[in-house]
């Protein structure tokens, strides 16, 4: 009985450890003070040249500084990794109770785009935070990739 409902309740709990980072503010999330540590020229001379806009800032190690240019960095990998594991209990749901793949990974996609939605207006109502639909979409495509691959995964597995 339990081991029906094992994803679920991890899909939840997983959901709630999502929510309470995005309660916190930036100043408590960051990770700048971690990063001075290690802060050396070496890292200046090799991201000087890199420069791009998200959401509608420049980021690069001249406007950030190294330490919040690396800090984005790793952010932006969580905001992937963080959505990989909530797409992959929303699908690993999704299958379990809906036995057509097509339904599984589109059920599944939506729930990861709607969280997605959520927790960035969860982050707009919490002080310190700026939503930003880019993160919208990096959220969903971390969720993508892993439900494209537990889609064909579950394909080839059936044709074992």
């Amino acid at each position: 009985m339990i081991r029906r409902y094992i994803f679920p309740i991890l899909l939840v709990s997983w959901a709630m450890v999502i929510f309470f980072f995005s309660s916190q503010t930036y100043e408590e999330q960051s990770i700048t003070p971690f990063l001075a540590k290690f802060n050396t020229p070496y890292w200046y001379d090799k991201l000087n040249g890199i420069s791009f806009m998200y959401g509608g800032v420049e980021v690069s190690a001249q406007t950030a500084g190294v330490n919040g240019f690396l800090e984005f960095f790793l952010r932006k990998g969580a905001h992937l990794i963080i959505f990989f594991v909530f797409g992959l209990l929303t699908y690993r749901v999704w299958s379990r109770f809906v036995k057509n793949p097509v339904l599984s990974f589109s059920g599944a996609l939506l729930c990861v785009l709607f969280y997605a939605s959520a927790d960035e207006l969860h982050q707009k109502l919490t002080g310190g935070r700026t939503p930003l639909w880019q993160d919208v979409m990096l959220d969903t495509f971390g969720g993508l990739l892993v439900i494209f691959f537990s889609l064909f995964w579950y394909r080839w597995r059936r044709r074992q």
